[in-house]
């Protein structure tokens, strides 16, 4: 049954851009102590399928601009390939770390943006 409501609640929070994406990884990896490269391709399967569905109430909505699609298609698959090829040649330790530092340093400018926010009310 955890199984069906964790991923329920991380697509919920990318759903609402949270970067539940980079959870989702945390949840297989360390968790369920998938091997961290299937993680990856676990996350990525589940992120499309999430785009298709918000594409879909974009393209209701008519917020598409094929332009802009085009430039990040373009740059997403050259990076993609890139940085593939960077993760294949180097311990695979290092993207888990450098995912944690990168989680825990927006997490922290998440909560600073906040209590910043939240702490300066009425000073204006």
């Amino acid at each position: 049954m955890l199984e069906f409501i964790i991923p329920f609640f991380i697509s919920t929070l990318m759903g609402i851009g949270i970067g539940g994406g980079g959870l989702y990884i945390i949840y297989l990896a360390e968790i369920i102590k998938m091997d961290l490269t299937l993680a990856r391709g676990t996350n990525l399967a589940f992120f499309i399928v999430s785009a298709l569905a918000s594409m879909l109430v974009h393209l209701k909505k008519r917020h598409f601009y094929p332009c802009q699609l085009g430039v990040m298609i373009f740059f997403g698959v050259i990076g993609s390939y890139i940085f593939s090829h960077i993760s294949n040649s180097i311990d695979p330790e290092i993207p888990k770390k450098v995912l944690g530092s990168v989680l825990i340093l927006g997490g922290g400018l998440s909560i600073y943006s906040v209590l910043k926010e939240l702490f300066s009310y009425g000073k204006k």
